[in-house]
């Protein structure tokens, strides 16, 4: 009986007899990006905000909220770059962030940078198509290569944190907020839309 109604309920819109139902607006979503107002002043955001190039910084439109979050960045094409966590205070038109108090960044020579200090260095270099993880747990703040953890967590992260990437030097990011090419470790997830932004 309901198909004999769609079925009438389609042919009465086509013959237009009054019955069709009006079309709702879809409003679109709020998604998680890098955010245009948050941008150094040479940078370029393309593909929705998910693709960075030019040279400065860039944070994500919503600040890590939850206890255990996860994602990744895909590098598209090599030069000089950094990824990591930062406040709504840090330098997004210097590079390479990571030299103020409030940026938390590896970058492309295999350092981790926070207040001009050098914390780590890693030995393993991404490669233009490598996948970068960063996981963040208000405790830790990990990278991740291909999937495999690194070993060098910043574990001095203080404050609201957004996630932070930059480029130079023909550096091009690809930002990924979900659909991740790894799983993120165990027990931690996408980032959450702040409420800020629904």
């Amino acid at each position: 009986m309901a198909s004999i109604f769609c079925c009438f309920r389609g042919c009465a819109s086509f013959l237009d007899l009054g019955f069709a139902t009006p079309a709702v607006p879809i409003k679109k979503q709020p998604t998680i990006a890098l955010d245009q107002q948050q941008i150094g002043q040479e940078v370029v955001l393309v593909k929705d905000g998910s693709r960075i190039c030019g040279t400065g910084g860039a944070l994500g439109n919503t600040a890590i909220m939850q206890d255990k979050a996860y994602f990744e960045v895909r590098l598209q094409q090599s030069g000089i770059w950094g990824i990591g966590l930062g406040s709504e205070k840090a330098d997004v038109n210097t590079v390479p962030m990571g030299n103020d108090t409030d940026s938390w960044v590896m970058c492309s020579d295999g350092y981790l940078r926070h207040n001009k200090e050098e914390t780590h260095h890693i030995t393993q270099l991404p490669q233009e198509g490598d996948t970068i993880g960063v996981s963040y747990n208000h405790i830790e703040l990990n990278f991740y290569l291909n999937g495999q953890k690194l070993d060098c967590p910043f574990t001095n992260v203080r404050g609201q944190v957004y996630p932070a990437v930059y480029v130079d030097d023909g550096a091009v990011l690809d930002v990924v907020f979900d659909n991740f090419v790894h799983d993120p470790p165990p027990g931690f997830d996408k980032i959450i839309l702040s409420n800020c932004l629904s």
